[in-house]
């Protein structure tokens, strides 16, 4: 008797239907009139839970590597000419291959849970509700029974934990992504698959903003207020960008072209960027035949490299120069012939590719030392000279500068030219929001010329430094920032395109780490719907090349030094929090990190809150690794750079407990437990005897200390640590 499969609809088990012989007939979709279904691959779509498990057919079968393929909405389907029914049927695995393609970052593992299914070989749980349906859905492969090995075959093992995500239509919805399928929860429509096929669809041909067949090739160029390619007004619609945990000079250092071609077709596909700028450090050489100045070589493999992934994207490329420079030398220093000659040699290897759009002559200028020791007059000097040098060197680029006060953008040097004057396309870079208005209507009081975002946003975190930096102000931001700049600039160029997630790495976290538009596991955040909402049509190029990518993995800390997940915990413990966390006592002490550690933005101290406790970390602590062997002198250090915030005062006035200043004993039953933790350091004094808890803590016997709360719980004798950091970030780290 054959096997009967049992399918989810509209969150509802039902019978499959039993097999279908092999037929020739065609079975087609007057509703999707796309392809048509018949032979094996119908009796595979019919037998299988058809519409509600594969979709309709989006192409007509063909042959690939020995396999006949058909392209469905929700997966492709594979069958094997050389083997027998029912063994001949592969479903290709497009969740593993379309998340790869979205995110470098592989999904944080996972520990068994209760009532979970938990898969070894991913680290990962299968929970409700994606555990029914994964276990109603299977592929025939002639075992008896319904087996896992079946299931697998249909579906895939999971690959990410259950998590929000935001769809095409834009609504935000729980899904789970598996090997071969993505689940979705639609609430009351039931667990769906996920439209994998569709969303594995090449994008559709690049098109003019008539729609028309976009030409390929030609450089933007100024036509007043606007920006045109070809005769045709173009809209800017870009990111700012570094790669995913490789921000700063670690980009370049670090290099990993392949992550980059990924991130920037994710950029292109979900936020439709048609541009990207990015931050070139000066690396110069000297040529040992000539003795010039060049640019280093590594460099310009690096730069060719990007360039060329973007123009395959139909994404064009602002290169902004002498990122991390100081110097802006007299016309007559030895420095500016060097520069020059540096210019020379990159600007001369791009001066014909219309992959570029034009270059930044330096990162707000206005911001390094040499501005702000009073030496202003220099550095426009030097971007007067350097703009005349680019000009000559790239007649078919533009040239702009990002100052990083827009009001800078006019100040006189001292040959009479400002940065406006200087400038081809006009870059504002601008955090406030609220003013993009006001700014932009200065800026074009002075100049006729195409104004562009040149940078803006806003950071979604750390959560506990500043109570405005999260996702829906972010999200409010990007709204405010595109709805005054909408009709007014030729283009936004956001800041940035990824979080540049510290996490993994031995950095803290920062606001730097935050302005992304994609999360650390590749999710969009809300900001991101309003910029995708954004105009801005593909630019294609005429220049093409076919460079080998070069780069490698990015190299984590391990071993000690690694930051670690503790046993069911969403978030690392890393340098100088690992070493206290693992010396003094680990969960049963600290309790579970509630959030990465970061730099306190207004005094510089390093932050990490735990279920138990807050640490502060004093700044300018630079033990962020350690040998083992070197424990017993490294740890003291970091005891005395660190201390547990005395919040223990506070959590009693919370639950009603009026202590009457005096200093108490520690309790016999708890003297242990103190000692384990350092307790002089961990806790502090008693503030209180061992007295029975108040709601909701009645069941307990408790005492307060300057830096926490020590509990027992008289049914188990256990004995940990009150949840005080908790308490503290629910009161002190509120998102508005």
């Amino acid at each position: 008797m054959r096997k009967i499969r049992v399918l989810l609809a509209a969150a509802t088990f039902v019978a499959a239907l039993a097999a279908l012989p092999v037929s020739a007939a065609s079975r087609c979709f007057p509703e999707q009139p796309t392809a048509c279904i018949d032979g094996r691959l119908r009796a595979i779509w019919e037998q299988h839970g058809g519409l509600a498990t594969f979709g309709y057919p989006l192409a007509e079968p063909e042959p690939q590597d020995g396999r006949t393929i058909q392209r469905f909405e929700h997966a492709t389907i594979a069958v094997i000419a050389d083997r027998a029914p029912p063994a001949d049927i592969e479903i290709v695995p497009l969740g593993s291959t379309l998340l790869a393609s979205r995110t470098s970052a592989p999904a944080a593992p996972d520990l068994p849970r209760i009532g979970c299914k938990y898969f070894a070989e991913t680290s990962q749980n299968v929970c409700a509700p994606f555990l029914a349906a994964w276990r109603s859905r299977a592929l025939d492969l002639g075992q008896p029974g319904v087996t896992d090995a079946e299931r697998i075959a249909l579906l895939g093992a999971p690959i990410t934990r259950a998590r929000r995500e935001l769809l095409a239509d834009g609504r935000t919805v729980t899904v789970q992504w598996f090997a071969r399928a993505r689940l979705e929860d639609h609430g009351a429509g039931g667990i769906q698959f996920a439209m994998l096929g569709r969303e594995a669809l090449p994008p559709p041909p690049p098109t003019l903003g008539n729609g028309a067949a976009a030409y390929p090739g030609g450089f933007l160029t100024v036509a007043g207020a606007q920006l045109t390619r070809l005769g045709e007004p173009v809209q800017l619609k870009g990111v700012n960008y570094y790669p995913q945990r490789r921000p700063w000079a670690q980009m370049w250092d670090s290099w990993d072209a392949t992550q980059i071609a990924t991130e920037l077709r994710d950029g292109r596909d979900r936020l439709a960027i048609n541009t990207i700028r990015i931050l070139l450090p000066y690396a110069a050489e000297t040529d040992g035949a000539t003795g010039k100045t060049r640019i280093a070589a590594d460099s310009l493999r690096q730069l060719r490299e990007i360039v060329q992934i973007a123009g395959s994207l139909n994404v064009r490329v602002i290169v902004a120069l002498f990122d991390f420079e100081n110097e802006f030398p007299a016309a007559d220093a030895p420095e500016q012939h060097s520069q020059i000659q540096y210019l020379e040699s990159l600007i001369g290897n791009f001066a014909g590719d219309d992959r570029i759009i034009g270059w930044d002559l330096h990162n707000e200028p206005d911001h390094y030392p040499a501005w702000k020791d009073g030496r202003a007059d220099q550095v426009l000097d030097w971007l007067g000279r350097t703009a005349d040098v680019v000009h000559r060197l790239a007649p078919n680029h533009l040239v702009t500068v990002g100052m990083g006060q827009y009001e800078n953008l006019w100040r006189a040097g001292p040959d009479g030219r400002s940065v406006l004057d200087i400038s081809d396309i006009i870059s504002l870079h601008n955090y406030n929001a609220p003013d993009t208005a006001r700014q932009l209507a200065e800026i074009r009081a002075r100049t006729p010329k195409p104004i562009i975002l040149g940078e803006f946003g806003w950071p979604s975190g750390p959560r506990c430094d500043n109570p405005q930096y999260s996702e829906a102000q972010q999200a409010a931001a990007y709204q405010a920032a595109l709805r005054q700049s909408d009709g007014v600039v030729a283009g936004v160029v956001a800041w940035a395109l990824r979080d540049f997630d510290a996490g993994p790495m031995l950095r803290w976290d920062t606001r730097e780490e935050f302005y992304g538009l994609i999360r650390p596991d590749g999710t969009l955040k809300p900001a991101a719907l309003q910029f995708r909402a954004a105009a801005g049509a593909p630019l294609t190029a005429l220049v093409q090349t076919s460079l080998p990518l070069t780069g490698g993995d990015l190299r984590l800390p391990g071993g000690g030094n690694a930051p670690i997940y503790p046993r069911g915990a969403a978030f690392r413990i890393k340098g100088a929090f690992r070493i206290l966390y693992e010396q003094y006592g680990g969960a049963a002490s600290f309790g579970q990190p509630l959030g990465d550690a970061f730099v306190r933005e207004r005094d510089g101290t390093v932050v990490q809150y735990f279920t138990a406790a807050v640490i502060e970390l004093a700044r300018g602590t630079s033990v962020t690794t350690f040998d083992t062997a070197a424990l017993p002198e490294v740890l003291p250090l970091v005891q005395r750079a660190a201390r547990v915030v005395p919040h223990g005062a506070d959590f009693a006035a919370s639950r009603g407990v009026a202590l009457d200043g005096k200093t108490y004993p520690v309790a016999p039953s708890l003297r242990a437990f103190y000692t384990r933790a350092a307790g002089e350091w961990r806790f502090g004094r008693a503030l209180s005897p061992l007295q029975s808890g108040q709601p909701p803590d009645r069941e307990l016997q408790v005492q307060y200390f300057e830096r926490g709360r020590i509990e027992v719980d008289p049914r188990s004798g256990n004995i940990s640590a009150s949840a005080v950091g908790a308490w503290a970030q629910a009161a002190f780290c509120k998102e508005d």
